[in-house]
């Protein structure tokens, strides 16, 4: 039976999706803010200083008196006070001391005044005399060394000896340079690391998992250099359409937007109809000043979703920055040129009449400009014969000679 120790979270019955800025900001639980605080700095989950600085001004904001948020202040020295500050306490602690020992002085005296022996003595504590001891320990440093004076020592020095114990530190030490010179002078060796176990189809896509889902929480926390690193290294493993996507959208979150086209392009090399590599392909292409190509995209997940409202949105506004853009349901008609190299038809037959008509454009022009003629003579005949009629009746008229109206 292993003792291994319980992690936080499951001793506070926490999940991995709480260590979350929305989900902290959320939380209006005190104690759950508290626990999701001791998590986070206890760094079994990874470390994310800006979520704690976080969770630390939520709990502030809960619970102003929790204890997790008082911290430790360093002890006040001579360099961390004012000067004046100083001073005062100095000054204090002189005036404490001097009449902590008057007052000993009197009970002192009194105590030698009383001398009753079934009186215990007052407690006292000795006084140190610090010269005194920092003497002591320089002449214990100092010990070693014979005094010019010092004859009895003298006496007993055997200088044969200490010329040895001399000679061999001398030959100690220059083992020890040489030692480290043919250190230093050898090739370093190239050591061959055993290869590492095979591992199985099914226990990569396991790893992967794992190294993806880790990938997802830096995401989740806004680290997203580190979450493109955990993709990466899912994506030697095992190579997945979600783990591509999840890429995508973090080096768009990093503004790499030419990985993150690549990405959408392995997505749909291995799931065609895959609407979020999609989007995000669109999105990437739309934020690198490529609208026209864009819309396209935008136009191929209308026609797999035509209710897509984000797609819907983006190709209304793109419309309306290029108003030369097709509606999104057109198609494009595909021209093929036929060679007639190698056949025998002769496509001059399809083209010959099967008979041929006379043109009467002349004849009706001819036949037209007679019939004016002819209708501007008989105009003028009529014309004369109605003058000719009208001088008739004049003259046949009699001449009146009362006007028609009298005038008054």
């Amino acid at each position: 039976m292993s003792n291994k120790p319980q992690r936080l979270l499951e001793k506070y019955d926490l999940l991995l999706d709480h260590l979350d800025f929305d989900y902290i900001r959320r939380s209006n639980n005190g104690r759950e803010v508290e626990n999701i605080l001791k998590v986070l700095r206890s760094g079994e989950e990874g470390y994310f200083p800006q979520l704690t600085a976080y969770a630390e001004e939520r709990l502030k904001s809960l619970r102003p008196e929790s204890k997790l948020l008082r911290k430790e202040q360093p002890l006040a020295t001579q360099h961390t006070m004012p000067e004046e500050q100083w001073q005062n306490i100095t000054t204090r602690l002189n005036e404490w001391q001097s009449m902590m020992k008057a007052i000993e002085e009197d009970l002192r005296s009194i105590q030698d005044e009383v001398d009753d022996p079934t009186m215990p003595r007052i407690r006292s504590v000795p006084m140190i005399d610090v010269e005194q001891e920092i003497r002591d320990l320089s002449n214990a440093s100092q010990s070693k060394y014979i005094k010019y004076c010092d004859y009895d020592r003298w006496g007993k020095f055997d200088a044969d000896t200490e010329m040895l114990k001399i000679d061999l530190d001398e030959e100690r030490h220059r083992e020890m340079v040489r030692i480290n010179n043919q250190k230093n002078s050898e090739i370093p060796k190239i050591v061959e690391l055993p290869p590492q176990p095979k591992l199985s189809q099914q226990e990569k896509q396991v790893i992967a998992g794992k190294l993806r889902e880790k990938g997802n929480d830096y995401f989740r926390a806004k680290e997203f250099t580190e979450a493109v690193e955990e993709y990466d290294k899912s994506l030697e493993l095992y190579r997945t359409a979600a783990c591509y996507n999840n890429r995508a959208i973090a080096y768009i979150k990093l503004e790499r937007y030419t990985e993150a086209i690549a990405d959408c392009e392995q997505c749909l090399k291995i799931e065609p109809s895959n609407l979020k590599a999609l989007l995000r392909k669109a999105q990437a292409l739309t934020l690198s000043d490529k609208k026209r190509e864009a819309y396209q995209i935008y136009c191929d997940v209308l026609r797999l979703e035509p209710t897509n409202s984000i797609a819907l949105n983006n190709t209304a506004s793109l419309r309306r920055l290029l108003t030369d853009l097709p509606p999104p349901n057109a198609v494009r008609m595909s021209i093929e040129e036929v060679s007639n190299a190698g056949s025998d038809i002769d496509f001059r037959q399809l083209v010959r009449p099967k008979r041929v008509v006379k043109d009467k454009l002349p004849d009706s022009i001819k036949r037209l400009q007679n019939d004016t003629i002819t209708l501007v003579r008989q105009h003028a005949e009529t014309v004369a014969k109605r003058d000719t009629q009208e001088i008739t009746l004049s003259a046949e008229a009699p001449q009146r000679n009362t006007p028609l109206i009298e005038e008054l």
